[in-house]
This record gives structure tokens, C-alpha cells and sequence, in this order.
């Protein structure tokens, strides 16, 4: 008799799935700190040709600290020393643009660079404690600089024109460095969008989609059916003595079959069919364009390759065999109707022996 329960279920699944969107919003937060050291290091090269040849000595020597500090956050961020290299850029950020509006003054508008600091902080991997307060601090230094220096006189005083081409310089590339984190911060909201997505649909242990999906995939499948007469097959199976194998072997062993037989019923499929775990030991599978026959056919391939199957355990290969049933999808019938009668099938293939494909009564051709 068929063992299956909820509980199953749960024994079977991946808790660790969801780190996964974590991980690779790390993971692009890395990227974009990278493209930012990058970009930064370029900046301050310029920089520092521009103050040697003007004769400001102390900000071109400042700048060659700069590029060291954007040279070594990129070694940093490659060897994944991501808070490291995040706080190094911080600091150099927010130095270097006090230092030099210390010296050249408020015109120069170097200060504009700290406005960068907040956004690029507030998605960093710092955690929630620290990133109210180097938000804060950040926003009560840039107005205490505006407080002391906007009107000082700078130690430093550059040709109108030189101050002139640095305002600008500054405010453009300030302006491409916020078109650039803003694409960054969309990439990061989509592919988080996308992954939550596919987490949504796909069952955590077998990578196979999960009910739900399946069901709104049938749907549409059935819309076609009704508008074109397309044929279109459900499978169940279920893995045979599954109970035993958990029971002897242990849940490890468990989702290590689990995991086998959905490798081969996802490389045994076509790509327009659909495998999905539909509970516990039970797969579904939803074959469009084909009919009972068809279906019997490509069932028997798979019913064969996963009883050559061999997954290894502690106490030895064990072996494991599924058992199938098929029903077509008729006009006008409801889809949970076909599964109901696929799932008798497959009792049918169960009380008949296990390891064999079964169609539904109603989908038997009749003898000639």
C-alpha cells in the first residue's frame, strides 16, 4: 500500500534554500563595490595629474595614498574580505573629501562625494545596529563642513578656472557614480525578484517544481486542450516503499533517493513537459501534446531508467523503482478530476505489484 504523509514532506526539505537570495545579493553588492574601487582608483589618477601639475603637492600625495586604498580594497573585495574593504572605502571617501575641501575650499565640491556614502551603506552587509548611526554621523559631518568651510578660505587658492573645471569634474563624475549604483541597486531588486520567483516554484530538496507551479502550468496547458484540441497527460508516480527506505536507512538516504530519481525524471523528459514533486515520495508529471499512448511510452523509458538506479547509502547501492499512472486531460474536464484518476492508476500499479506504468480505466484503448 502506498505510505504518504505531510510529514514527509517536511523530513525531505531543504531549510537552507532561502540563504540562497542572500548570498547572491552579497554577491552583486561585491560586484558593484568592485566597479566602484575601479572607477574610484580611475577618479583619483586624475586627480592626482591635476594637482602635480597645478604644484598642489599635499593633495597630489593624498591622491597617491587614495589610489593605494582603492588598489587594495579591490585585492580585499577579491579575496570576498568584503566589510574590510567596504570600511577602507568609507574612510577614504570621507577623508579625502575633507581633506580637500579643507584646502581648495567648498567650490572645489569634493564634498559631494560623502552624499555617495549613505545609499551605497544602508544595502552594505553591515548589520542594522551600526548603519542608523555612520548614516547619522555621515549626514552631521557633511553639515558641519558646510557649517565651517563653506565660506572659509581655502589654504590653497587654484585658478578660477582650474576651481571651475573641478566643480564640474566633480559633479559629473559624482552624477555618473549614482547612475551607475542606481542600475546596480536595479539589477540587485530584479535578480532578488527573479530568485524569490523561483524559490516560490520550486520544491527546496528535488529542484523539480512544486505543486503550486505545476497546477498554473496545467492550467494553461488545459486552456490549450480546449482551444486547439491538443492532447495533454498527467503522471503520478510515487517511489515504492519509500516508508521502508526512510524507516531502514534513515532521511538522509531518503532525500538521496528522492534527489536521484528527480535528476532522472527531469533529464527524461522533454523540455516542454513538466516534473514536479507533488508531495512527500509523489512526482507529477505534465506531458502537453500527448495522449495516453504517447505518454505510456515515454513513462515506461523513465520507469526503466530509475529501476537501473543505484543510490548510494551507508549499508550499501540501494535500489528503487517507481510506479506510474497516466491519464489524458478531456475536454471540458476539470485538471484535478485527471490527476484524481491518474492517482487511481497508480493505486492500481501499486496493488498490482508495484514497478509498472497503469492507465486510468477510462483511458485504456478497447481491444479489437
Amino acid at each position: 500500500m502506498r505510505q504518504s504523509s505531510p510529514l514527509l514532506a517536511f523530513h525531505n526539505t531543504d531549510p537552507l534554500v532561502p540563504v540562497a537570495v542572500g548570498n547572491n545579493n552579497e554577491a552583486l553588492f561585491r560586484k558593484l563595490l568592485l566597479g566602484v574601487s575601479v572607477i574610484a582608483g580611475l577618479t583619483h589618477l586624475c586627480f592626482l595629474l591635476l594637482f602635480y601639475k597645478s604644484g598642489v603637492s599635499q593633495l597630489a600625495i593624498i591622491n597617491v595614498g587614495s589610489i593605494l586604498c582603492y588598489a587594495l580594497a579591490f585585492s580585499l573585495l577579491w579575496r570576498h574580505h568584503m566589510l574590510s574593504a567596504w570600511m577602507l572605502m568609507l574612510l577614504e571617501v570621507v577623508g579625502h573629501a575633507v581633506l580637500a575641501v579643507y584646502f581648495l575650499g567648498w567650490e572645489s565640491s569634493f564634498h559631494f562625494y560623502i552624499m555617495l556614502a549613505p545609499p551605497v551603506m544602508m544595502v552594505g552587509s553591515l548589520g542594522n545596529w551600526c548603519k542608523a548611526p555612520l548614516v547619522l554621523g555621515l549626514a552631521a559631518l557633511y553639515v558641519g563642513l558646510d557649517f565651517f568651510l563653506r565660506l572659509a578660505t581655502p589654504i590653497v587658492a587654484l585658478e578660477p578656472s582650474v576651481l571651475n573645471g573641478l566643480h564640474y569634474f566633480n559633479l559629473i563624475a559624482v552624477l555618473v557614480l549614482l547612475i551607475f549604483l542606481a542600475g546596480m541597486y536595479y539589477r540587485l531588486v530584479v535578480q532578488s525578484e527573479k530568485q524569490l520567483r523561483e524559490m516560490a516554484a520550486t520544491d527546496p530538496l528535488t529542484r523539480l517544481r512544486n505543486r503550486r507551479s505545476v497546477l498554473d502550468t496545467s492550467t494553461c496547458e488545459a486552456a490549450k486542450l480546449r482551444r486547439d484540441g491538443r492532447p495533454l497527460s498527467f503522471v503520478l508516480c510515487d517511489v515504492d516503499h519509500f516508508k521502508v527506505i526512510n524507516d531502514t536507512h534513515g532521511h538522509e538516504a531518503g532525500d538521496d533517493v528522492l534527489k536521484a530519481v528527480a535528476n532522472i525524471l527531469r533529464s527524461g523528459v522533454r523540455e516542454v513537459d513538466h516534473a514536479a514533486r507533488w508531495g512527500g515520495e509523489e512526482f507529477l508529471l505534465l506531458l502537453p501534446e500527448t495522449a495516453s499512448p504517447g505518454a505510456e511510452r515515454a513513462v515506461n523509458r523513465l520507469r526503466e531508467a530509475i529501476a537501473k538506479l543505484r543510490v548510494p547509502s551507508k549499508e550499501g547501492p540501494l535500489k528503487v523503482t517507481m510506479t506510474f499512472g497516466i491519464s489524458s486531460l478531456r475536454l471540458n474536464e476539470p485538471i484535478d478530476q485527471a490527476i484524481a484518476r491518474a492517482d487511481k492508476a497508480l493505486y492500481q500499479g501499486k496493488r498490482a505489484g508495484r514497478n509498472r506504468v497503469e492507465l486510468a480505466p477510462e483511458d485504456v484503448a478497447p481491444q479489437a
